[in-house]
């Protein structure tokens, strides 16, 4: 197990174990104890690492996927989902594979349909393939699909991506992303961020329809958080500029 401090941010992290090309699966967790072994049992049966980053749990989510034999990436407290996103990318950045797939401890994502997204990635020649929870639009609530839609819009005028469900966390990336992506620093922006990179990069974008696992949660909590993510994701995307005026803008101040 690695132990991260609370003011690692990225670079180096010690020792690493070298990865084996192809996937790599990374659950993001935080006092899971009730869904982390059925999830890295079933990630196990569709790739051969299995990489949970524990956000500072406080319960046995840490000791019950170390029993599962998932390798553990633990933060000494508690930093939020963000954190744990850049720790894993930093975790990997130069390592030997070729893609790693982000999934939820909590069961909302189902790694049967993570063989998927590398067949997508492969036939698309796409560096980045994300989840769109198509297949079960009927546990969506109304108001996270208009969060979405404002969000897609948004992301295909000033990007041209097509995302379809750009509120859903369950996303592939390729060595290559991973190598170049720098830290995120906000919860909100972090699929307006890894798009924002890819634009810069010329990188193709995909989507797959995968299904809702069981443990999805439809409170109106949730919804509304969805779309005032939606919002935040929105205006940054239309207000920041794209990383080639950025370049441009730069060059011209020297």
């Amino acid at each position: 197990m690695i132990t991260f401090p609370d003011e690692y941010e990225s670079g180096s992290v010690g020792r690493k174990q070298p990865l084996s090309e192809g996937l790599v699966a990374v659950i993001l967790a935080y006092n899971d104890e009730k869904t982390i072994q059925n999830v890295v049992k079933k990630t196990l049966r569709k790739c051969e690492r299995c990489i949970v980053v524990d956000d500072g749990s406080s319960d046995r989510t840490v000791e019950l996927a170390q029993q599962s034999r998932a390798e553990i990436i633990t933060h000494v407290s508690t930093r939020g989902m963000i954190a744990s996103f850049n720790t894993a990318v930093a975790y990997l950045r130069d390592s030997d594979f070729k893609y790693a797939i982000f999934l939820s401890a909590s069961g909302q994502h189902e790694p049967g349909d993570m063989h998927r997204f590398v067949r997508m990635a492969q036939i698309r020649n796409a560096d980045i393939i994300c989840g769109s929870r198509e297949k079960n639009r009927r546990s969506i609530p109304t108001l996270t699909k208009w969060a979405n839609i404002l969000a897609d819009s948004c992301i295909k005028f000033k990007y041209g991506y097509r995302l379809n469900d750009p509120l859903c966390n369950y996303r592939m990336l390729s060595k290559k992303v991973i190598a170049t992506l720098p830290p995120c620093k906000h919860n909100y922006l972090l699929t307006a961020h890894i798009l924002r990179h890819a634009y810069g990069l010329k990188l193709r974008v995909g989507h797959l329809a995968v299904t809702v696992g069981q443990n999805y949660v439809t409170k109106p909590a949730r919804a509304r958080r969805d779309f005032k993510q939606s919002l935040y994701m929105s205006l940054f995307i239309l207000f920041t500029p794209n990383p080639s005026l950025e370049k441009k803008e730069k060059k011209a101040a020297r």
